[in-house]
């Protein structure tokens, strides 16, 4: 049998058949989450649009803000702009969207890859990346502040040819690197101190511990928006209970859902950006700067291509 497969020397079959039963385990768990995944997705889209889904605002900005719908999110994007209260943009100005991925095929000499390659499936590495940027104006009365933005995207990925019309091509997310970035200048000040807006996301599968199939996977996330002397924290906000139809309390299938932003300064929340209900809240009594500076980084925020970075993944 050995001789007859052309397997290595010194392997042992059985080697193979464990190996094999792994890879298709893999695969199969790979393919299952994915679509449960977007399947939990549908089911939860449709269960906030009949029950009391909503991001939760803590109390004490509830009492000292207003919620501001926001309108411009959906529809043409083409010369797009959006308004919430007082604060409306210029028509938001996109440059091109790049994407480019390239595929080439795995060399390796471990074990494992030779294994692969005996039961006639191919393994390849593939690079996936996205870029575009885009830029606006945001104004309220004699305030008013430009934002010129850049958003990066990166994934590696490992592709299974499996050569099974059920299976087709299975890929395996390796790494994700994602930023985002604005820069934000207020063009009523004298001597205008520009805002650095960052967030970044960051996945690597050596380190993550997520293996069942509605575990959350291992990411590092960070956001801030600062002048050099004050620091706005951003915090993604995920549902992980909503309201059913019968009044009670449940965890969302599938583990929590991305809904929006928390703005925090010094860990004290100054505003959220809330994407299922398309609202803005601030704090009222804030300088009118800073104001403008937390509406410019929510309405970047809300234009920003890529949202809930796991669900590209």
């Amino acid at each position: 049998m050995q001789k007859l497969l052309n397997l290595p020397n010194g392997f042992v079959p059985w080697e193979g058949i464990v190996y094999m039963s792994d890879l298709l385990f893999t695969t199969i768990n790979i393919i299952m989450k994915k679509q449960l995944l977007f399947l939990c997705s549908l089911a939860f889209l449709f269960l906030i649009s009949c029950t009391a889904a909503k991001v939760s605002v803590p109390d004490n900005l509830r009492a000292a803000a207003t919620p501001m719908k926001v309108s411009g999110l959906n529809g043409w994007m083409i010369n797009q702009q959006l308004s919430f209260g007082n604060y409306t943009t210029s028509s938001v100005k996109r440059g091109w969207d790049f994407s480019s991925a390239l595929q080439h095929s795995r060399i390796s000499f471990k074990l494992e890859d030779q294994i692969v390659k005996v039961f006639n499936i191919g393994t390849d590495n593939r690079s996936v990346n996205e870029r575009n940027k885009f830029q606006y104006t945001i104004r309220e009365g004699a305030n008013s502040a430009a934002v010129f933005a850049m958003e990066k995207f990166n994934e590696k990925q490992l592709v299974y040819k499996t050569g099974l019309p059920i299976l087709g091509d299975v890929t395996r997310t390796k790494n994700v690197q994602y930023a985002f970035s604005a820069a934000i200048v207020l063009l009523a000040d004298n001597q205008p101190e520009p805002w650095q807006l960052v967030m970044v996301h960051r996945y690597d599968a050596a380190r993550d511990t997520a293996r069942g199939i509605f575990d959350q996977p291992y990411v590092e996330e960070d956001g801030y928006a600062s002048n050099g002397d004050m620091t706005i924290q951003i915090r993604p906000l995920r549902i992980r209970n909503y309201t059913n139809p019968k009044g009670k309390d449940v965890k969302v299938v599938g583990g929590p859902l991305f809904a929006g932003y928390e703005l925090l300064i010094d860990n004290g929340v100054i505003g959220v950006v809330d994407l299922l209900d398309n609202q803005v809240w601030m704090v009222n009594d804030m300088d009118p700067a800073y104001k403008m500076v937390t509406a410019a980084v929510s309405s970047a925020l809300m234009l920003k291509r890529k949202q809930d970075i796991n669900q590209e993944q």
